[in-house]
């Protein structure tokens, strides 16, 4: 080796070194800046994914008081509201009878005739629509309205009507011709007229709705 050099002039000597130098690094140098470079990069992604993962956490932390504050608040609201749900009585047939029966108990009066709507079926979860409508005196549908307003569990009345149906007075009574009129006078003194009238009857329509407690499933 050492002939080969001496042989080379000083120019052709730095190449050889050059070259060798080159080769040295390309064989050993760069696969191992390559494999530190790798390391050095997955370290980075890990500590950036730290760095995420410690602010999150900051921001739990920051959050938690409030977290702890609703979810007090939210207590309080569900004791207070679960005593305006209504139990679940078996299906939907059976919670329709046990609401039928119970409003015609709260007005044996107007002749409830109540439905459960179509609309329950697809509507809130645990909400049941119900239609209903009756007839009876203004009395009656007043104390109807304050049986509702006053019941617990909780029925909310969504929208509702009432109309006056035709009743039978002293105008209806009697001959056509007014000429029978005039020949057969009354024999009723005119003071006894208003104790003739009748107190009319009112038609209820009401379009109401409740809320059950959702089952919970292993447990009630």
């Amino acid at each position: 080796m050492n002939n080969f050099l001496t042989k080379l002039s000083r120019r052709e000597r730095l190449y050889v070194l050059v070259a060798a130098a080159a080769l040295l690094g390309g064989g050993i140098f760069y696969p191992v800046f390559r494999t530190t470079e790798k390391y050095r990069q997955s370290k980075l992604e890990e500590l950036e994914d730290a760095r995420s993962l410690r602010a999150s956490y900051q921001t739990m932390i920051l959050s938690a008081d409030q977290i702890r504050s609703e979810n007090s608040e939210l207590k309080k609201v569900l004791s207070q509201a679960d005593g305006l749900l209504f139990d679940r009585t078996g299906n939907d047939v059976m919670m329709e009878a046990s609401i039928t029966k119970m409003l015609n108990q709260m007005a044996p009066d107007l002749n409830l005739d109540v439905s459960m709507a179509r609309s329950s079926l697809r509507g809130v979860p645990g909400q049941m629509n119900f239609t209903v409508s009756g007839t009876g005196r203004y009395p009656e549908i007043l104390n109807f309205f304050y049986q509702l307003e006053t019941h617990r569990p909780l029925m909310i009345v969504d929208q509702f009507s009432m109309s006056v149906q035709g009743s039978k007075g002293p105008s209806s009574q009697g001959s056509k011709n007014p000429s029978d009129q005039k020949k057969k006078p009354s024999s009723k003194p005119k003071s006894q007229r208003p104790d003739e009238l009748t107190e009319p009857r009112m038609k209820l329509q009401m379009k109401i709705h409740i809320n059950c407690r959702t089952v919970v499933e292993g447990g009630k």
